[in-house]
C-alpha cells in the first residue's frame, strides 16, 4: 500500500490541498487567541463606551482555555465546511473522471487504493489538527496564562482527529455513490451536521461521532463516554470503509 500513499501525498501536494488545510486551520488557531486578547474587547468598548474595563473583561473570560475550546467550536463549525469541501473529490473525480482504471491497470487492488486514501487523508488531518492546537495552547498561553494540562490538550486533539476521520469516510463513501464531487461534499457535510444536532437533541452524544467533538471541545472527559464514542465512531468508520470498498468492487465487476 506505500505505492498508493506515495501517490495520494504526490497529488495532494501538487493539487494545493496540502497548503489550503494548512494554512486555514492554522488561521483559525491563530486567530482564536487574537479575537479574544485584542478585538473582542475593542468591540465591546467600541459598543459600549461607558461600560468598565472589568465588566467587558468578565463578558469575554478571555483565557487559555477560553482559546483553546474556542478553537476546537471553530474547527467543527468553519473547518469542516472548509476540509470537507477541500477533500469532496478524493474519490468521486476518480470514479466520475474514469481514472481509477489505471492503478488497477497497474494491478493495484481496489481494497489498498481506498484505504490508502482514508489512511492517508486522515493522517494528513490528524497531524495538521495536532500541530494547530499545539500552537493554539502555546500562543494563548504566552497571551493570557498556562492554566491548561498539555495532556487533555492532547487527548482533545486525538478525540478531533478520530472525529474526521469519520469525516474522511464518510467523504470516500458519498463519494462511491454519487461520482460527483459535490453532492458528495454537500451529502457528507449533511450528515455531520444532523448527526451533531441530533445527539445534541436527544443527549446521546457518548453513542454517536458527535460526542468526540462535544468532550474535546469542552476539554471534559468522562471515561465511560468517551471511550463509548470512540468504539462507536471506530465501528462507523470501519462498515463506511467496507461498503464503499465493495461498491467500487461491484462496479468493476459490472464493467467487465
Amino acid at each position: 500500500m506505500g505505492v498508493e500513499l506515495k501517490k495520494e501525498w504526490l497529488f495532494s501536494t501538487r493539487s494545493g490541498k496540502v497548503f489550503i488545510l494548512l494554512m486555514s486551520i492554522l488561521f483559525l488557531a491563530v486567530l482564536t487567541p487574537i479575537m479574544l486578547k485584542a478585538i473582542l474587547p475593542e468591540i465591546l468598548l467600541w459598543q459600549f463606551p461607558e461600560m468598565p474595563q472589568a465588566s467587558i473583561d468578565a463578558m469575554i473570560n478571555a483565557s487559555q482555555q477560553t482559546s483553546i475550546t474556542g478553537f476546537l467550536s471553530d474547527l467543527f463549525e468553519l473547518g469542516l465546511i472548509i476540509i470537507v469541501f477541500t477533500l469532496g473529490g478524493s474519490m468521486a473525480l476518480e470514479l466520475s473522471e474514469n481514472t481509477l482504471v489505471f492503478p488497477l491497470i497497474s494491478n493495484k487492488k481496489i481494497p489498498h487504493i481506498v484505504l490508502s486514501k482514508v489512511v492517508y487523508l486522515s493522517g494528513l488531518l490528524a497531524l495538521i489538527l495536532m500541530v494547530s492546537i499545539l500552537v493554539n495552547y502555546a500562543y494563548a498561553g504566552l497571551l493570557f496564562a498556562f492554566d491548561v494540562k498539555l495532556l487533555d490538550v492532547l487527548l482533545s486533539g486525538l478525540l478531533m482527529s478520530l472525529y474526521f476521520m469519520f469525516v474522511i469516510a464518510n467523504i470516500i463513501f458519498w463519494g462511491v455513490l454519487l461520482k460527483r464531487s459535490i453532492p458528495a461534499s454537500f451529502m457528507s457535510l449533511l450528515v455531520c451536521y444532523l448527526v451533531s444536532v441530533l445527539s445534541g437533541l436527544f443527549n446521546i452524544h457518548q453513542y454517536t461521532p458527535s460526542g468526540l467533538v462535544n468532550y474535546a471541545s469542552t476539554l471534559t472527559f468522562t471515561r465511560n463516554d468517551v471511550i463509548m464514542s470512540v468504539v462507536i465512531t471506530s465501528v462507523i468508520i470501519i462498515i463506511l470503509v467496507v461498503v464503499s470498498i465493495k461498491r467500487v468492487e461491484k462496479m468493476e465487476l459490472n464493467t467487465r
